[in-house]
C-alpha cells in the first residue's frame, strides 16, 4: 500500500499528527508505521471485523462458582484476553462466542469405548449456551444478538457488535442429532467436528493446547480414522440446518470426508497453514487444493495461538504468513481472521488481546493489500461463507425432513423400560405389541 493511496483526509489528519513531534526523534519508519495503523483503523469502521472463536464464556465458568456473576465485568474490563471495551478498541464488528466443554476424558470421566456411558457434557453446552444468551440481553447497548449475515450488517450499522455463538466439538451432543436441532434453534452457527478427543461423530486430530503437537492414535469408531455413519448425517443435517461445517481440530480423514459430504461452504474457525507450521492443528496443503473458487468455497480462518503459528517466531509476521500462504492456495476470497482469545495460555507477540487487531490489519496494508482485499480479509469473505450456508439450508429444508438417524452404537430405543411397571403407561394395543417383541427376543 502506498502512501499515496491512503484518503487524503485520513493522510492530513495523521501526517499532522506524526509531524508534530520532535523532527529529531521521528524516523520514516515510525511515520509510515503509524500512517498504515490509523488507515487499518480507518478500514475498520469500514465493514465489520469478525472474530470467529472467542472463549470468554470459558473464562466466566472457571472465574465464578455462579457464572453469570461475571456478566457485569464483560463490559467494565474482565481478566483475559476479551471484554467489550477493549474490543471497541480492536475495532470488532463481530464475535463468536464459543461453547465448549472439555473432552469427557480430560475431566476424568469414562463415557466407554462406545461414548455411552452417562456425563454431564449436554448439561454443561446448555448452560454455556444460557450464559452466552444472557451476556449480549445484560450488555445490549453494545452487543446485537446475530444469527446470521444480515444480522451482522445490522449489528455494524447500529454500532453495536454482533454477537453469535458457535460450538467447539461434536462431543458435547450426546451422541445424537436431536441435540444439534435444539441447539442450532437457540442459536448455533457453527459446529467444529471435534474439539481434541474422538466422538461418535468423528475423529480429531489431538495436538491441542499443552501437547506437543502430535497426531492422536487412530479411533476404534471410523475404519478410515474419519467420519462415522452418523457424523456423515451429522454433516448433512448442520448443511439442512443452516449451521456452519467447522473442520478445525479434526483429522486429516474428517476433513477430506466432510469436503466430500458437505454441499456447503466449510469453515476452519480458528487454523494455521501445516506448510508453514507443522502442527495437526493446521491445514494440509492437500485439504487447502481442495478449497478455493470453483472447489468448496469456504473459508480457513486465522488462529493467533503462537503454537499455531510458530513457537519460536510467534509474531504478527508470522500470522501475515499463514494466510498469504493460504490465500496462495486458495485465493485472498478464501481467508479470514480468527484468535482463540481466552483459550490459550500464550499469544502472538503484538496481538495480547481483542484490542490489537488494527496492528495485524497495518501488516496487510505493509505487504500491498489493496482496500478490498483487506476488507474481505476481514470480515466479508465470511459474511460471504455464511451467505451461501444459509441459501443452501433453505434449499435443503424444502427437499428434505430432519433426519432419523440414531447412533448405531445405542441400545437403549425402542424404550423398553418406559412403558411403566408392568406396561402400566401404555395403551392396550402397544403394549401388545411391546409384549411379542419382547417374548421374540427371549426366545432368541
Amino acid at each position: 500500500m502506498r502512501v499515496s493511496q491512503l484518503p487524503s483526509v485520513l493522510l492530513a489528519g495523521t501526517y499532522a499528527t506524526v509531524f508534530a513531534r520532535e523532527s529529531s526523534q521521528t524516523s520514516w519508519q515510525a511515520v509510515t508505521d503509524d500512517i498504515r495503523l490509523q488507515h487499518a483503523k480507518y478500514l475498520l469502521i469500514q465493514s465489520p471485523l469478525l472474530d470467529t472463536h472467542v472463549d470468554t464464556p470459558q473464562v466466566m465458568r472457571v472465574l465464578a462458582e455462579r457464572p453469570m456473576d461475571m456478566i457485569p465485568q464483560l463490559g467494565s474490563g474482565m481478566s483475559g484476553h476479551f471484554d467489550i471495551p477493549r474490543a471497541k478498541e480492536g475495532g470488532v464488528g463481530g464475535v463468536f462466542f464459543t461453547v465448549w466443554t472439555p473432552c469427557q476424558d480430560q475431566l476424568g470421566v469414562d463415557v466407554g469405548a462406545d461414548y455411552l456411558k452417562p456425563d454431564n457434557t449436554v448439561r454443561d453446552t446448555y448452560e454455556s449456551i444460557d450464559l452466552i444468551r444472557n451476556m449480549i440481553e445484560a450488555h445490549n447497548d453494545s452487543l446485537y444478538p446475530a444469527t446470521n449475515a444480515q444480522g451482522i450488517r445490522t449489528a455494524f450499522s447500529e454500532g453495536k457488535i454482533a454477537a453469535l455463538i458457535g460450538m467447539e466439538g461434536s462431543h458435547m451432543l450426546g451422541g445424537s442429532l436431536s441435540t444439534i436441532r435444539t441447539l442450532a434453534a437457540l442459536g448455533v452457527r457453527y459446529l467444529t467436528l471435534t474439539h481434541v478427543c474422538y466422538s461418535p461423530f468423528a475423529s480429531s486430530a489431538g495436538g491441542g493446547a499443552g501437547t506437543d503437537g502430535s497426531f492422536i492414535p487412530p479411533s476404534s469408531l471410523s475404519p478410515t480414522n474419519g467420519l462415522t455413519p452418523i457424523g456423515v448425517e451429522l454433516v448433512k443435517e448442520l448443511n439442512r440446518l443452516g449451521v456452519m461445517v467447522d473442520l478445525s481440530h479434526t483429522s486429516d480423514a474428517t476433513m477430506a470426508e466432510a469436503l466430500d459430504v458437505s454441499e456447503a461452504p466449510v469453515i476452519f474457525s480458528h487454523s494455521g497453514a501445516r506448510a508453514i507450521h507443522h502442527h495437526p492443528r493446521n491445514v494440509p496443503d492437500q485439504i487447502l487444493d481442495r478449497m478455493g473458487p470453483g472447489k468448496n468455497e469456504g473459508i480457513i480462518l486465522s488462529v493467533l495461538y503462537n503454537h499455531f503459528i510458530d513457537p519460536n517466531n510467534a509474531t504478527i509476521a508470522r500470522v501475515a504468513d499463514h494466510v498469504e500462504y493460504i490465500a496462495s492456495k486458495t485465493s485472498k476470497k478464501h481467508v479470514g481472521l480468527s484468535s482463540d482469545f481466552d483459550g490459550m495460555s500464550e499469544v502472538v507477540e503484538g496481538l495480547e488481546d481483542t484490542s490489537k487487531w488494527p496492528y495485524l490489519v497495518a501488516e496487510f496494508i505493509r505487504r500491498g493489500w489493496t482496500d478490498e482485499e483487506v476488507l474481505d480479509l476481514t470480515g466479508r469473505n465470511l459474511l460471504r461463507v455464511m451467505e451461501e450456508v444459509e441459501q443452501v439450508a433453505q434449499e435443503l429444508k424444502i427437499e428434505r425432513q430432519a433426519s432419523p438417524a440414531i447412533y448405531d452404537k445405542r441400545t437403549d430405543l425402542p424404550g423398553t423400560n418406559w412403558g411403566g411397571p408392568k406396561g402400566a403407561y401404555l395403551p392396550p394395543a402397544v403394549k401388545q405389541i411391546v409384549d411379542r417383541r419382547t417374548r421374540i427376543v427371549d426366545e432368541l
